[in-house]
């Protein structure tokens, strides 16, 4: 499936937000998630349960790459 890197991004930001206490980000994440498998199709392959959600590395690229609140 040539989209599915946006439900991996998706599932980082979701792990993101639970990691740093914003459980209403991520709640609208993971609702957005299961919106990105049903347009694409992938419903029955992909969530965010299976889609990178125990990776160690998440927010890495947005640390590095931030360069302030607004950035």
């Amino acid at each position: 499936m040539a989209n599915k890197w946006i439900i991996d991004v998706l599932a980082d930001l979701a792990t993101f937000a639970e990691q740093n206490g914003l459980s209403e980000l991520e709640r609208q994440l993971i609702l957005a998630s299961e919106v990105a498998e049903t347009d694409l199709g992938t419903a029955h392959g992909v969530s965010l349960t299976n889609a990178g959600r125990d990776t160690g590395n998440v927010g890495l690229l947005h640390r590095a790459t931030s360069g302030g609140h607004n950035a």
